[in-house]
């Protein structure tokens, strides 16, 4: 594992306190880094662009202000993804809308800040429950839209691939317990079909266990509950984290499919040095960098 690779901007900056929540593909010749922003007393979303992922810490970092909403301006956990069907790009986050409302914007180019339409309503929530961590994949059929429901539990939601972004079914519960951050990938390179990421928490300290599952309705099998914990990752520079949170694998593509390599895992995350998990959440100084580990 190597050094972090994406840190706060500079005092004043839209991002200065934090960067968390990656979300990365690599189209048209460079990395596209989307990004949670914490600074100046809020939460936004941020864009970066470079040839090498080592070429982010130094990329013009782009707010994108019309991705936030609502009377307390705020927008979080972005996932992009090109959706093959329609020919555009998606970012899928959550804003303050409706006690955590999914919603979604638009654009023909991914490297284009300024293009991506302003927030729209993914899906209706149905309960009063706390949503968050909205994440989506396609298969052959149907979307799937993955979210978080109280901290507790994985649930999930469906529409007809023809229909996406909207006709979503009734939610039903996918896994569990978990914390938060939940993500779904088609595996390539070995024989399980669908891997899942999922964020657990012991006292304030962060981690990541993983399941695995032939289909996306499920069922899911838990592999590991501490599949990458932060006090036992191995460094091949400065020991920059100890904890492993939100974080996105590094995609063999970059379509609605999500593919990615479940053999020869490289995982984008936001971390945190050892006694630096202290104070306010909003005020901790996440950065990003990338860890790995091989699967049998």
């Amino acid at each position: 594992m190597g050094p972090a690779l994406f840190s706060p901007g500079a005092p004043g900056r839209f991002d200065e306190t934090a960067v968390k929540d990656p979300s990365i593909v690599f189209h048209g010749g460079r990395w596209h880094l989307f990004y949670t922003a914490r600074g100046q007393g809020r939460y936004s979303l941020g864009y970066a662009s470079a040839e090498t992922m080592e070429g982010l810490q130094g990329a013009r970092r782009h707010p994108l202000p019309q991705l936030s909403s609502g009377e307390a301006p705020y927008a979080a956990a972005p996932q992009v993804f090109y959706f093959r069907p329609q020919r555009r790009w998606y970012l899928i986050y959550q804003t303050t809308e409706a006690n955590y409302q999914p919603v979604f914007s638009t654009a023909k180019r991914v490297d284009q800040p300024s293009e991506w339409t302003r927030p729209r309503p993914l899906m209706v929530k149905r309960d009063v429950a706390k949503w968050i961590d909205f994440w989506v994949i396609c298969d052959e059929r149907f979307a799937y839209l993955f979210f978080t429901r109280d901290h507790k539990e994985l649930y999930f939601a469906r529409t007809r691939l023809e229909r996406f972004p909207e006709g979503w079914g009734e939610p039903r519960r996918a896994f569990g317990p978990l914390h938060e951050s939940a993500h779904v990938y088609q595996a390539a390179g070995t024989e399980k079909k669908y891997i899942l990421l999922f964020e657990t928490q012991e006292g304030d300290l962060r981690s990541f266990g993983l399941a695995e599952a032939g289909s996306l309705d499920g069922p899911w099998r838990e592999v590991e509950r501490r599949f990458a914990p932060g006090a036992g990752l191995s460094f091949t520079a400065e020991r920059w984290t100890a904890e492993v949170s939100h974080g996105e694998l590094i995609r063999s593509g970059y379509d609605e499919r999500l593919e990615a390599d479940a053999r020869h895992i490289r995982f984008l995350i936001q971390g945190l040095p050892a006694g630096e998990h202290r104070g306010p959440y909003p005020e901790l100084r996440w950065r990003l960098g990338v860890i790995s580990a091989e699967l049998p």
